[in-house]
C-alpha cells in the first residue's frame, strides 16, 4: 500500500508528519511523494489563519482528484476545530484531530475497511502529551518534539483552541529518545513545541533548563537547539543557566510579532518592547556572539503608519540575525476578528515587504560580522552545513563531521573559507 503526505504551517505541524511517515514504513508501507498516485492521502493541516484553512481544504481536494478512489485522511489543527466541515469534504474518509497520531496507521487500516463511511476519531480531551517519536534530517540533525499546547490566547490567535492546554513530553521518555539518538550518531538535537519555554509548567517535572541540562549530559548529543521561545520567560535566571551548557547552540528564536507597545497590547501579548529588549540584552550579556532571530505580523488590525515605524525602527535596532515576515491574515473566531480598523491587503503586504527587505539587510550585516572568525560547522550531505548560530557555510567535509571553519566571504547567504579540521 502507498500513502503520502501534505503539510501545512509551523515546524512542528512538519515534525508530525515526519513521525508519521516513520509510522508507516515501520508498519511496511510505501511513502510516496504527494504528486504521486497513491491508496491513501494524509493531509496535516493548519488553521493559524484563514487562508491556512482555504490551503487546507485545496489540499483534500487535490488529493481527491488525483485519485478519487483514495482515502483521504485529515489531522492537525484544522481537522481539530473544524471536525464537521472537514468530515464533509469529498474523498475525506478519516478525520483525526491533534490527537491520535501515535495511532495513525491503526486508524487509516480500519478506515479503508470501512469504505464509504466517513470515520470521525473521537477527538480526545488534549490533557497528555502524544509522544511521538523524534524526527530525522539526515544523518546529522534530529527533533524532539517536548512540549504541546498554548493557554496565551493572543487576540489573533485560534491555536489554544485547535492544540489545547500545556503538555509535557514526561523526562524519562526525553531521556529515552536523546539516548537512542546519540547512540544513532545524530549529534545535533532541536527541541520544539509550541510554546517551548512553558515545559514542566503543567506536570511540576521540571522546567526547560531541566530538559537542557538532561541532554548536556548525554554522551554523544554534541550540540542542542531550541525552538521558539516566548521573551517574557527568558529572564536572568534562565540565560545564566543556558550559558553554562556547552552543548546549547548561540541562537535563540525569541518570538516578538510587532515592534509597537500599542499593537502588541491589541495582539494580547504578555511583554511590551522593554520586556523584549531585556531578554534580548540579557542573551547579548551572557551568550555573547548570539544569533537572535524573530518573526513579526506586518499589518496587524488598526496598525498606524507610525506603529509601523515604531516596529521597523526596533527591528533594526535589535539587530536580528534573521526575521521571518507574515502579513496579518484574519482568522475567524479570534478576538482580533472583531477589532475595529481591518487594514487592505495592499497595504499589508507593502509593510510586509518593507519588513523583508530590512530582515535581508540585517541577515547580510550578521554574516559579514562573523567573517574572519572560528565557526563550529555541522556538515551535511549537500556540501554544505550550519554553524552553532544557524548560519550556512560550504564545506566539503562528509555528512556528521563537526568542522573549524572559518569564513572569508558568502555567495548570497552561504559563508564561505578555510576548513580547519575536524573535530573528534
Amino acid at each position: 500500500m502507498i500513502v503520502a503526505f501534505a503539510t501545512l504551517g509551523c515546524k512542528v505541524n512538519h515534525y508530525e508528519t515526519q513521525a508519521m511517515e516513520e509510522l508507516f514504513s515501520r508498519a511496511g508501507w510505501k511513502v510516496a511523494d504527494f504528486a504521486e498516485e497513491a491508496d491513501v492521502y494524509i493531509i496535516n493541516t493548519c488553521t493559524v489563519t484563514g487562508t491556512s484553512d482555504t490551503k487546507s481544504r485545496q489540499l483534500i481536494a487535490r488529493a481527491h482528484r488525483k485519485n478519487p478512489g483514495a482515502l483521504v485522511a485529515a489531522v492537525g489543527c484544522y481537522a481539530q476545530t473544524a471536525a464537521e466541515k472537514v468530515s464533509a469534504l469529498p474523498g475525506v474518509g478519516l478525520v483525526v484531530g491533534t490527537q491520535g497520531r501515535k495511532d495513525i496507521v491503526n486508524l487509516v487500516e480500519a478506515a479503508l475497511k470501512e469504505r464509504g463511511i466517513v470515520r470521525v476519531q473521537k477527538l480526545p480531551e488534549m490533557r497528555t502529551f502524544e509522544a511521538l517519536s523524534a524526527t530525522k534530517d539526515g544523518r546529522t540533525r534530529a527533533t524532539l518534539k517536548i512540549q504541546d499546547g498554548c493557554v496565551n490566547f493572543c487576540s489573533y490567535c485560534i491555536i489554544p483552541f485547535a492544540r489545547g492546554p500545556l503538555r509535557s513530553r514526561p523526562m524519562d521518555s526525553i531521556r529515552e529518545e536523546l539516548t537512542a539518538l546519540a547512540a544513532g550518531g545524530y549529534r545535533e538535537v532541536v527541541l520544539t513545541g509550541i510554546h517551548l519555554n512553558s515545559y514542566g509548567m503543567d506536570s511540576g517535572q521540571g522546567d526547560l533548563i531541566d530538559v537542557l541540562r538532561l541532554a548536556d549530559s548525554i554522551p554523544g548529543i554534541d550540540r542542542v537547539r531550541l525552538g521558539s521561545l516566548e521573551p517574557k520567560l527568558v529572564d536572568e535566571g534562565f540565560v545564566k543557566a543556558a550559558a553554562e551548557l556547552p552543548s546549547l547552540c548561540r541562537q535563540f528564536h525569541l518570538s516578538m510579532q510587532s515592534g509597537s507597545d500599542a499593537v502588541l497590547a491589541r495582539m494580547r501579548r504578555r511583554y511590551d518592547t522593554a520586556d523584549y529588549r531585556k531578554s534580548a540584552e540579557l542573551i547579548k550579556t551572557y551568550l555573547p556572539g548570539s544569533a537572535l532571530t524573530t518573526d513579526v505580523i506586518a499589518g496587524f488590525v488598526g496598525e498606524t503608519e507610525a506603529e509601523h515605524q515604531e516596529t521597523l525602527k526596533f527591528v533594526e535596532e535589535m539587530g536580528f540575525a534573521r526575521i521571518h515576515v507574515f502579513p496579518y491574515s484574519l482568522r475567524k473566531g479570534t478576538a482580533a476578528e472583531k477589532l475595529p480598523g481591518h487594514l487592505e491587503k495592499k497595504v499589508k503586504e507593502a509593510r510586509a515587504r518593507e519588513l523583508i527587505a530590512l530582515g535581508r539587510r540585517l541577515e547580510v550585516r550578521f554574516l559579514d560580522g562573523l567573517m574572519g572568525k572560528e565557526l563550529e560547522v555541522l556538515a551535511e550531505t549537500d556540501g554544505s552545513g550550519y554553524s552553532r548560530e544557524y548560519a550556512r557555510a560550504k564545506v566539503t567535509a562528509p555528512e556528521g563531521a563537526l568542522v573549524r571553519f572559518v569564513p572569508t566571504g558568502r555567495e548570497g547567504l552561504t559563508l564561505v573559507g578555510r576548513e580547519l579540521e575536524i573535530l573528534p
